[in-house]
């Protein structure tokens, strides 16, 4: 019976809610499935209640953590060469100026230097002794942005001349970086390099490294590596359950209304911003030390000509400043003054009516937006209000105080 005969037909209707009522309670009826993913998911892990899962800059850390050879875990540079091993097998063949596992081998990696953020690298391990240097560009949920291998290769190869490297772009799955100069690595491969060297020395090490490392693999391997557990019972769980669970995702919360809303509240009680416009999916406002252009309109219903822009589509936050409708005249000479300043990328021509003088910005990605709860997004938007506008936001006001 088709979609159309069945809500023509009031019986069937009736039919169609009762098999409905039937499917969801069949999915909570001593199902096993559900009730082993609720005891995965139940589970304590240190990573996972910290909510550090999508977090980039923390796992950084903790991986900076375990390659450094002078840290607290106490198997020097153990995991650090066993990391390497990897890495130079991968590229065995593809760059000549990566080392061999020769020069690996008769390496003392004892006094390594490993940095999060040296220059905006993820992460840095450079050995001055042995004249090598590794980049790690690491990616948990968000993406490649355009030429930032390449600028970080560049950086490293003028800092570092004359020195081996190795370049590695460390991905959820092992994406092919867009350099091709960096080697993809998977979190997978990452687990595997962890684990082994753990169950090796594991005698070496005390009980609470043991579990702060466990910890760490058990929440990649649960959260981030591709196949895991959690998604095996989740692909089960929808092949004998579909209509109960595409019921639920029919009637899901409105996720976009709810990080909306979240954000309105924070823009709202802040006293040092001026509310513009709301939306669902955008929400304009501007900081009081940005308002320097003339306002257009009533004393009562002035209009901004300069606007902070959240947009909130896609599943995502992203960031632009705006030129809003105004007189031509002073948006031209705004445009120019903007465009002039270094570092700006201002390339397209302006618009008659609303124009993005910034390039869009991911300041709450795909994995997060899901994830994040309310104090979470507003301290994340908040933190990046302030960054941009004591920076850029200061620079841009400064250029365009003055237009009449």
């Amino acid at each position: 019976m088709s979609n159309l005969s069945r809500s023509e037909d009031p019986s069937a209707v009736q039919e169609a809610s009762q098999d409905d009522i039937d499917a969801l309670k069949s999915f909570i009826d001593d199902n096993e499935d559900l009730e082993r993913l609720e005891t995965i998911l139940d589970q304590f892990n240190l990573f996972e209640s910290l909510g550090l899962v999508r977090q980039e800059i923390r796992h950084s850390a903790f991986l900076r953590w375990l390659l450094d050879p002078t840290e607290t875990h106490g198997l020097g540079d153990y995991w650090l060469r066993q990391f390497l091993r990897r890495i130079i097998k991968l590229c065995e063949g593809v760059h000549d100026h990566t080392p061999s596992l020769f020069d690996l081998d008769s390496w003392d990696l004892t006094q390594a230097d490993v940095h999060n953020e040296w220059h905006r690298i993820d992460i840095l391990i450079r050995d001055d002794i042995s004249r090598f240097v590794c980049v790690i560009e690491n990616k948990v949920g968000s993406e490649e942005s355009e030429g930032q291998l390449q600028r970080y290769r560049k950086i490293v190869e003028q800092e570092f001349e004359g020195y081996t490297k190795a370049y590695v772009f460390l991905t959820k799955t092992g994406d092919p970086p867009k350099d091709d100069a960096y080697v993809s690595f998977s979190y997978e491969e990452l687990a595997n390099v962890v684990e082994n060297a753990l169950r090796r020395r594991e005698s070496q090490l005390s009980d609470e490294i043991i579990l702060f490392v466990q910890h760490y693999l058990d929440m990649v391997r649960r959260q981030i590596v591709k196949e895991s557990e959690i998604q095996e019972l989740c692909r089960k769980l929808y092949r004998n359950h579909s209509r109960a669970l595409d019921l639920i995702f029919d009637n899901r919360p409105d996720r976009a209304a709810e990080v909306a809303e979240v954000m309105q509240d924070y823009i709202q009680s802040q006293k040092d911003f001026i509310p513009y416009s709301f939306a669902k999916s955008y929400l304009k406002f501007l900081p009081s030390s940005m308002d320097v252009l003339p306002r257009q309109g009533t004393e009562s219903e002035s209009k901004l000509l300069l606007a902070y822009v959240l947009d909130n589509t896609g599943g995502t936050v992203t960031f632009k400043l705006e030129l809003q409708p105004g007189p031509q005249e002073v948006r031209r000479q705004a445009y120019e003054r903007v465009k002039a300043i270094t570092g700006v990328r201002n390339t397209n021509k302006l618009s008659g009516s609303y124009h993005s003088i910034f390039s869009r910005e991911i300041w709450i990605n795909k994995d997060e937006y899901t994830e994040m709860d309310d104090d979470e997004i507003k301290e994340r938007i908040g933190e990046r209000i302030r960054f941009f506008t004591e920076n850029k936001g200061k620079v841009v006001a400064d250029v365009l105080r003055g237009l009449t």
